[in-house]
């Protein structure tokens, strides 16, 4: 289901009026049917500057048991397992009403979290090591996705070392991670890049909201090395055109 004109105007910062005669397309003069896929390469030159836009807020729990799976799109265990494609990843379904965000008002239900390697977004052309999405829906399904670059240098002992390091095989049972710190899988700054694009894999439907954060988080090399272990050929779709978006910035230095 489409977001309501409302609901993506306060997003983006795109009057009411001017929504609903731009709609599904609230970021672009281009016609109703250019396609406005996802990922993109974000310029911060070219991004419009927009500290009106609504905060970002994040209600996700400190503590929250987390399962987390190999996401197989060639059989599973009737057979495939060896196969890797852009279409798989490894991810973390969220128990419903346990993490959500809000934006100007409007709450959205974290429904998941999975990984991309290499980064499917771009930023000023830099491909980082990994992504990481966010996936979120609205109180009608809407699909609102925070993004969040990952590259190595860190200490240990995020989130999002936890749980690469620990990434299932292609047909393996799920791991369990107890007492998960979600609250902490973000970070302090939330200054986010937003525009409107699609799903990154099939059926690659729009709209989808995306909120690109600007500051990336620092994991372990070994444990990016074993996500990669999974894909040894990468897991994310190439960068597609920005058929005439506009990317907003949104700082937000928490």
């Amino acid at each position: 289901m489409s977001m309501p004109v409302s609901r993506r105007a306060v997003l983006f910062g795109v009057p009411a009026t001017a929504a609903g005669v731009a709609a599904p397309g609230l970021l672009s003069s281009a016609s109703a049917q250019t396609p406005h896929q996802s990922p993109i390469d974000i310029h911060t030159f070219h991004a419009v500057n927009s500290p009106a836009l609504p905060a970002l807020h994040v209600h996700y729990p400190s503590a929250l048991d987390l399962s987390v799976r190999y996401e197989s799109k060639d059989g599973g265990q009737t057979g495939g397992c060896e196969t890797r494609t852009a279409e798989e990843t490894v991810l973390s379904e969220i128990p419903a009403g346990a993490a959500w965000v809000t934006v100007g008002g409007v709450r959205y239900d974290l429904a998941n979290f999975h990984f991309h390697t290499r980064s499917e977004h771009r930023l000023n052309g830099r491909q980082f090591p990994l992504e990481q999405h966010f996936v979120h829906l609205g109180p009608n399904g809407e699909k609102l996705v925070v993004a969040l670059f990952i590259t190595t240098g860190g200490a240990g002992g995020t989130l999002q070392d936890k749980v690469l390091a620990t990434v299932p095989e292609e047909c393996d049972e799920d791991v369990h991670i107890p007492h998960a710190n979600l609250a902490s899988a973000l970070p302090r700054d939330l200054s986010t890049y937003r525009y409107e694009g699609s799903l990154t894999t099939a059926p690659y439907s729009e709209p989808v909201s995306w909120l690109v954060l600007n500051h990336h988080r620092q994991i372990l090399p070994a444990s990016l090395s074993h996500f990669q272990t999974r894909f040894p050929d990468g897991d994310s779709r190439a960068v597609q055109p920005l058929n005439g978006r506009t990317v907003k910035y949104r700082p937000q230095h928490n």
